[in-house]
């Protein structure tokens, strides 16, 4: 590598968060709904156009929007389109979860201090998702986002599955977006574990998803333990990062105890992509005994406990992993 291409590497990565932020702030501010239009076109919200059209051209610069040939109207392409405008968009997501909540909490807390500094110091200080959640107000505004993020995955993830033969266990499944994409699409029920501060808010669905108040951590609160419940399968989305590593040998034996045929684990998965190690990073600032895991530890873990890894791969591209183990037979 050169000097210039030294340099260039390191400015790509220092420089970075300033793009982020001009997409971030686009988001919440959910500018894109109102494209395409010329800086002057959004004076009654951003009197400055000479401040929008350097916004916009930071997001072009990333190739987030265009600049039509008029040399005053920015627009997005289609594709960007249907992933940055309407309702239940990406935008929303991003917007929402990641503006508003994690990066307040990466780079200031709430003691205006850089938490990922805090926590590299004092690991202790974590308080994990249980503890964030225990307020309703954050538990609501963190699953309003992430179920508009989760929307597109879920269907993957419904797609991947081993063609489920009967009931499914959703463990930390927030407002049901996989559990709704599974049920859909394999005429089957699914139950979601989570807390009640996040399932009381949940939109409506239909008699096939049930939403259980309960800790995924905790078997005794899952639907198995006051009920004549069996299920086929579990899905495991985002909760090894959410939860200490400790944990995820304990919950894999705890399926297991319960004879399901098949487990699914998605998440963000050390060597899974670019950005994989990146949001790894990041839910490792707020969970207490965080342990990040490979697809290939995820695999071995499964295998301890009987089930045989059947596929691997992307789910969403360069940031998350689904690993699926099946066991034969069943107790």
């Amino acid at each position: 590598m050169s000097l210039a291409d030294a340099a260039r590497t390191i400015n790509a990565t220092a420089y970075g968060y300033i793009s982020s932020w001009a997409l971030l702030t686009a988001a919440e501010q959910r500018v894109f709904d109102r494209l395409p239009a010329a800086s002057s076109d959004l004076s009654d919200t951003y009197p400055d156009a000479d401040l929008v059209d350097t916004w916009f051209h930071t997001l072009a610069a990333s190739g987030l929007v265009e600049h039509e040939s008029d040399g005053d109207t920015w627009s997005l392409t289609d594709d960007m389109a249907k992933l940055l405008s309407g309702d239940n968009s990406y935008a929303d997501y991003l917007g929402g979860q990641i503006m508003q909540q994690m990066t307040p909490r990466l780079m200031s807390g709430s003691a205006e201090q850089n938490v990922l500094a805090q926590v590299l110091a004092d690991p202790e200080s974590r308080r994990g998702y249980e503890g964030w959640f225990a307020d309703a107000d954050e538990a609501h505004a963190y699953q309003s986002s992430q179920y508009a993020g989760s929307l597109g995955p879920a269907k993957a993830l419904a797609a991947a599955l081993p063609d489920p033969t009967g009931r499914v266990l959703d463990l930390g499944g927030g407002w049901g977006a996989i559990a709704r994409a599974i049920a859909k699409r394999h005429g089957i029920d699914v139950d979601v574990v989570d807390f009640a501060t996040v399932i009381d808010s949940a939109p409506p669905a239909d008699s096939t998803v049930t939403f259980h108040d309960g800790n995924a951590l905790d078997p005794s609160t899952w639907p198995t333990s006051t009920d004549s419940v069996r299920y086929d399968g579990a899905v495991l989305s985002y909760l090894f990062s959410s939860i200490p590593g400790s944990e995820h040998d304990r919950l894999l034996g705890a399926l297991a105890d319960r004879g399901v045929r098949w487990i699914a684990v998605h998440d963000f998965m050390v060597g899974g992509g670019t950005w994989a190690a990146a949001w790894s990073l990041q839910h490792a600032v707020f969970v207490p005994g965080h342990t990040s895991r490979s697809s290939d530890e995820v695999n071995a873990m499964l295998q301890r406990h009987g089930f045989t890894p059947v596929s691997t791969g992307p789910l969403v591209d360069e940031m998350t992993t689904l690993t699926v183990g099946v066991r034969s037979s069943t107790e």
